[in-house]
């Protein structure tokens, strides 16, 4: 009984991500290269998420059926970490997107021609909490392709956050860091408990992580990224207010961190900041000076800028 009622429990959890998932989709502005790519790796993850639940609710009719489920749910990793890289390749504008994808998809589509063949999992036992696979003798190269996805994906981040002379370019990166650092801690510590010989699984785990992942990732893909941010640190601030009396010092430390977010997001171009808080550049010019704002501060460089200034012409 007690297994049962687990089931049900981590089905219903399933359930839940499978309609929180689908009102991320629903919620996608399809208009750049960026939103399609994100759109897929939602995609994927809802298709993880419905294999999922019908395992654990088809487990007491029909523990085959259920077997089976748990098999798609498999299949849907192979596909998840490579959309994933793909996003963050179309997030730092790679030139050569569509060979990557055809490249990756390719190798993802071998991973399960072995998973189908049975190279990769033997068999599937559910445990009180979850389903535990039994690895076969191409299990872990499997892994290994998952594993690899992940530390591409932190390689491409990492490098362009640092390295790219484009602004708008590093602050993708610096989200996308942010929003998959959950996923990549759940992956690597299953496999590092699966190595040490525990019969680890990610059921509740990844769920969460890739809601997180997905939720930050739909503000980045309909550009409303700043605005959470924005409205986070207003209230933090607000919070955090002391020795201030009057509404008007309030609304004016409000409007400060406004323009000073908006400078920053915007690397210090006074224009884009403007345009970011739908106001007039001269509104924005007055509003610096009212507030003795430094916009100059905002304007820093990259890290291939800055070795390129130091060369000798």
């Amino acid at each position: 009984m007690e297994q049962d009622a687990a089931l049900v429990y981590l089905g219903g959890f399933a359930l839940i991500g499978i309609l929180l998932k689908l009102t991320i989709l629903f919620n996608v502005s399809v208009k750049s290269k960026i939103a399609q790519s994100f759109v897929v790796v939602c995609i994927f993850f809802l298709l993880q998420n419905v294999s999922e639940f019908l395992a654990y609710f088809t487990y007491l009719p029909s523990e085959q059926l259920s077997v089976m489920f748990v098999h798609i749910y498999m299949n849907t990793l192979y596909f998840i970490f490579p959309s994933i890289l793909i996003l963050a390749l179309t997030l730092v504008e790679f030139k050569h997107l569509t060979a990557a994808k055809i490249a990756l998809y390719g190798m993802a589509s071998m991973v399960t021609l072995g998973h189908l063949n049975g190279l990769v999992m033997e068999s599937v036992k559910f445990l009180q909490w979850t389903a535990i696979t039994t690895p076969g003798e191409y299990y872990w190269l499997a892994m290994a392709f998952i594993i690899l996805n992940v530390a591409v994906t932190l390689i491409v981040l990492v490098a362009n956050n640092i390295a790219n002379s484009n602004f708008e370019i590093r602050n993708r990166c610096r989200v996308n860091l942010f929003a998959f650092v959950p996923i990549f801690l759940v992956a690597c510590l299953v496999m590092l408990f699966r190595l040490a010989g525990f019969e680890s699984s990610a059921a509740i785990s990844l769920p969460l992580a890739t809601m997180f992942f997905l939720f930050v990732m739909l503000l980045q893909a309909n550009g409303n990224i700043f605005w959470a941010s924005l409205r986070l640190k207003i209230l933090l601030s607000v919070l955090t207010l002391k020795n201030i009396n009057t509404l008007d010092e309030i609304l004016g430390n409000i409007e400060k961190l406004r323009i000073t977010e908006a400078l920053r997001a915007s690397n210090g171009m006074q224009r884009n900041a403007a345009k970011l808080l739908s106001v007039p550049p001269s509104t924005l010019n007055k509003k610096i000076a009212k507030y003795k704002i430094d916009a100059e501060g905002f304007q820093g460089i990259s890290v291939v800028e800055a070795i390129r200034s130091r060369r000798p012409a």
